[in-house]
């Protein structure tokens, strides 16, 4: 080789090294993660009611032991709202990590797509409620994940203005979010189906007198009106017991339906006759007067969601349980105080 020669392969530049994939650097682990993360997240969500309540119960203790002593009660629904979105951002991370050839938008779908997936799941278990407000915090968590992932790779090479504005854009999405979920009337706006029958008694019958609540509206359990004074005492005590817990946990529990009398209990009876037709398939929903127990006085309603979503979690703590696997707003005193609940009957005809 001439000197010539020698000095051009001293001056040529080095070939560039190719660099790895991030998303394909690790596939076996990043696929383990993703399974394992899943796997708790469904568990965690969708679990036996007793675990997922104890676990929540446990949380909110471990906040309340550490900050108590500076900020006195800790109230649920915040520290609920928090552990929602830390639960979700190992899914986001995972997410923005096995996806990241994908893009970043694709991360961030999936997590709200797991979310959005829990919540309609809660809808095939008896006992559970889906809240929107859970979805909130959940997305994002997992977009606050993604944004992690994002952010920790920005930090590696410059990245034009463009991909800026987006890294921007991603933290902000869990930002707004959970401001929006932490509102004190976040889950207030939610509609209420807490209601045993949709349709409207005759005209005689719609009274107070009657028990009759007009549909979409509720009362408070310490109202002086004969759809709470008539309930039975024990009931009415445990119910309004119930209520003043669940104000400490910032959730407003009213009463959409208690006592009724003979007379509104067989209209509504009619009424989901000519609706479903057949006296069978209306008595899945709405009982005769001689086998309701709200003409009994032993049964209420209960709402807006986030009280049935509360009752879920805390009824039996004061005896309260929810009797009918189709209608998660119906509770009766069935066992005492701190006892478990039994397993509710798939609809009211099975009673």
């Amino acid at each position: 080789m001439s000197t010539l020669d020698s000095r051009a392969v001293a001056h040529r530049s080095p070939a560039p090294v190719p660099t790895p994939h991030p998303a394909r650097g690790r596939p076996a682990s990043l696929a383990l993660a993703a399974l394992l993360v899943t796997c708790a997240v469904g568990y965690v969500t969708l679990g036996p009611p007793g675990v997922v309540a104890g676990a929540r119960s446990a949380v909110v203790d471990a906040v309340q032991a550490l900050l108590g002593p500076w900020v006195g009660t800790v109230h649920r629904a915040p520290v609920e709202n928090v552990a929602n979105a830390l639960l979700f951002l190992p899914v986001g991370a995972v997410a923005g990590l096995v996806l990241a050839h994908r893009g970043r938008s694709l991360p961030l779908l999936t997590g709200v797509a797991l979310s959005v997936a829990v919540e309609l799941g809660q809808l095939l278990l008896p006992g559970r409620v889906p809240d929107p407000v859970d979805v909130a915090t959940n997305s994002a968590g997992a977009a606050l994940g993604v944004s992690l992932v994002v952010l920790a790779r920005a930090r590696r090479r410059p990245r034009p203005a463009r991909a800026v504005r987006l890294r921007a854009a991603l933290l902000a999405v869990p930002v707004l979010a959970a401001l929006a979920a932490c509102q004190p009337g976040a889950a207030a706006g939610v509609p209420d189906h807490a209601r045993q029958s949709a349709v409207d008694g005759p005209a005689g019958t719609r009274d107070a007198a009657d028990g009759w609540v007009p549909d979409g509206e509720s009362l408070s359990p310490f109202a002086d009106l004969p759809a709470i004074s008539m309930l039975d005492p024990a009931l009415r005590q445990a119910v309004q017991d119930a209520a003043r817990a669940a104000e400490l946990d910032g959730v407003a529990l009213r009463v959409t339906s208690g006592w009724r009398s003979a007379g509104l209990q067989q209209a509504l009876f009619d009424a989901a006759v000519a609706e479903h037709g057949s006296e069978e398939a209306a008595s899945r929903y709405v009982l005769r007067p001689e086998d309701s127990a709200h003409v009994a006085g032993r049964a209420v309603d209960i709402g807006p969601t986030d009280a049935m979503s509360w009752m879920t979690q805390h009824g039996s703590d004061h005896g309260l349980c929810m009797t009918y696997g189709n209608e998660l707003w119906h509770y009766e005193l069935t066992v005492a105080p701190g006892e478990t609940c039994p397993a509710p009957a798939p609809d009211a005809s099975a009673g």
